[in-house]
């Protein structure tokens, strides 16, 4: 399995994926932000809260799209973190199918190596899968004194640099198309608040020829028989 770190990560990027539509800047309102951050997050790490039963039921059905979607629905129906139901299902479930997609590429070694864990996606057929191309360090965690082992320490800071670059890579861009939309706006904004021009005081004829009454100026029927 990948550390908290790394699945924290993908619940921070759930809810800023979740509020990017918002036109209100997140750090003028954080307080408003920090339930509903903090939740994803938790929600992220969720499936691994069956460590607490033991290395032997690791990896099993919290580790499945069942579980998933069972969470997910029952966390809409007590909190909506989204405007409607179905939405907040699909949020919820993104940050917690997070946790699986990392873990889906999380083994003992980097590259092509096909170390990975295997987890029942499709429980309850128990088969496992795994990613053949690793991506992530595994933490170990059989005993207290693996958990803080060199290799979780090497496993940790990796996982910091990856998902922290791609954090700062993700916030450049969007603030780029953010800004990019601004200036867009603010160039459409004058051609929208031109003057309308006056109508011209030299019309060939006047508002009521216009209207469809005859023109004294013109013969009329009879003046022509």
């Amino acid at each position: 399995m990948a550390s908290p770190i790394a699945h924290s990560f993908a619940g921070f990027w759930t809810f800023a994926c979740q509020r990017g539509h918002f036109k209100t800047q997140l750090t003028a309102h954080w307080r408003e932000y920090l339930l509903p951050l903090g939740v994803l997050i938790l929600l992220a790490n969720a499936p691994d809260l069956d460590l607490l039963l033991g290395n032997a039921v690791h990896r099993g059905f919290t580790h499945s799209l069942a579980a998933a979607t069972l969470v997910s629905l029952a966390l809409s129906c007590v909190w909506r973190i989204a405007p409607g139901f179905w939405r907040s299902v699909i949020v919820y479930f993104i940050a917690y199918s997070s946790h699986l997609l990392i873990d889906f590429f999380t083994g003992t070694k980097i590259g092509w190596t096909n170390t990975g864990f295997g987890m029942p996606l499709f429980w309850p057929w128990p088969k496992t899968f795994s990613s053949p191309l690793i991506l992530i360090f595994g933490i170990h965690h059989k005993n207290f004194a693996a958990l803080f082992s060199l290799d979780n320490l090497r496993a940790c800071t990796y996982e910091t640099l990856i998902f922290g670059a791609i954090t700062v890579v993700a916030s450049v861009l969007w603030k780029r198309k953010l800004k990019s939309r601004i200036l867009r706006k603010a160039k459409l904004k004058p051609r929208t608040n031109r003057p309308i021009p006056e109508s011209p005081t030299h019309l060939p004829f006047n508002l009521e020829y216009q209207k469809g009454e005859t023109s004294p100026h013109l013969p009329t029927l009879q003046d022509q028989k």
